[in-house]
Order: C-alpha cells, then structure tokens, then sequence
C-alpha cells in the first residue's frame, strides 16, 4: 500500500492538530523510510521478480525491524520520543509510533501472509489477507479509500490538492497493481525498487507538507 498510508495520517491530524502534518505524514510512512535503508545495508532482504512488476510477487524474505508489529512500533516509539522533545510536544510521542503501527494494520490488509507479528524470531507468526493477488480490485479500493478519508477528514483549503497529489502518486504506481509492463522497470538491480521506495514517500510527504 502507497496513498492509502497517507490517508489515516489525515485522520491522525484531524484528531491531533496542534501537531504539524508532517509528523503523522513521516509516521505512517516510518516502515516504508526504514526499510529500503535496512535492505541497502544488507540488514532486510527482498527478492524482486524481474520478470513482473506486481506487488504480489515481491517476495519479502526478513524484515523484522521494520515490517512487524511490536519491534517496528518500539523503534517507531523511540524515535516518537526523540521528536516529542525537540518539537518540545510530549503528544508526538504518542502520535507518531501510532502512526507508524497503522503502517503495519494497512499492510495486513494488501500483504500476502509475510507481516511478522513480533519481529524477534524466524519462527515469527506472519500474517496478510493477500489483497494485492487482485491488482485491480486492490488498485480500485486503496484509491477510493485515499479519496473517501482525504474528503472526509481534510480541511477545505486543503482537500483538493490532497486530491490530486493523491491520484498523481497512485497512477504513477498504477504498474504494480495493473502489470503495464511485462517485466519489472526496477528490477535490474536489488537496490532500485527499495530506492524508488524511499524517493516516493519522501517525496508525497514533502509536498503533502507543504
């Protein structure tokens, strides 16, 4: 899941606006901005299909610290704390590991059953509903689900441009769900698609931010 991240970080700010958007924006993302660092640093393992480009068969092989439960949301937690005492607002270090655990639920949903619960063990329980086995039914309701939330819990002066840099993100990742291509456009190299990864949501929390 990409856009549909972003969508509980609006409900999050909603509930919470005396913190700054972006707190939230970087908190459901924490998983998926740790992670390609961790896969470059040989840490976290992937294995990527050269020959397709669906998010179904990214094989995610370990990636306990930032893909499980209970280990991603204690890092999450104690880097919710560093921010709350910068930022000098102890609610960031609620608001942020509980945004980076909303991370983990929404995963759950598209995964394939890969999500580590605990994140301590190689006999770890894993979990995923699998919703990316249907690229078009899962293209079709995380976008309705970005739209519907980002309507709902988004400010006026702001929702149309939340709008549109939602579908701008979710076309551009539309490959992954819909298979455009025959073969992957990032797979020439282990460290492409976690690079790509990291670029997207840094790049939707920068402007979302803005």
């Amino acid at each position: 899941m990409f856009i549909g991240h972003f969508a509980i970080a609006y409900i999050i700010s909603h509930f919470f606006p005396s913190i700054p958007l972006w707190v939230p924006l970087v908190g459901v993302s924490f998983p998926d901005l740790l992670w390609p660092i961790l896969v470059i640093l040989g840490i976290e393992k992937v294995h990527i299909d050269r020959n397709s480009p669906l998010q179904k068969n990214l094989e995610f092989n370990h990636y306990p610290y930032s893909h499980s439960l209970v280990l991603s949301t204690a890092i999450s937690s104690v880097v919710g704390l560093t921010l709350s005492m910068l930022l000098q607002k102890p609610l960031v270090a609620l608001v942020f590991p509980l945004s980076s655990a909303s991370h983990w639920i929404l995963d759950v949903v598209v995964h394939r059953k890969d999500l580590p619960l605990l994140g301590f063990s190689k006999k770890d329980i894993t979990v995923g509903f699998g919703l990316w086995n249907y690229g078009k039914s899962a293209f079709v309701i995380e976008y309705a689900f970005y739209m519907i939330l980002t309507i709902l819990f988004v400010p006026g002066k702001y929702m149309l441009g939340l709008l549109i840099l939602g579908t701008i993100f979710h076309l551009t990742n539309s490959n992954s769900f819909l298979g455009l291509t025959k073969t992957n456009p990032f797979g020439t190299s282990k460290y492409t698609y976690p690079i790509i990864t990291l670029i997207g949501f840094s790049l939707f929390i920068i402007l979302a931010s803005l």
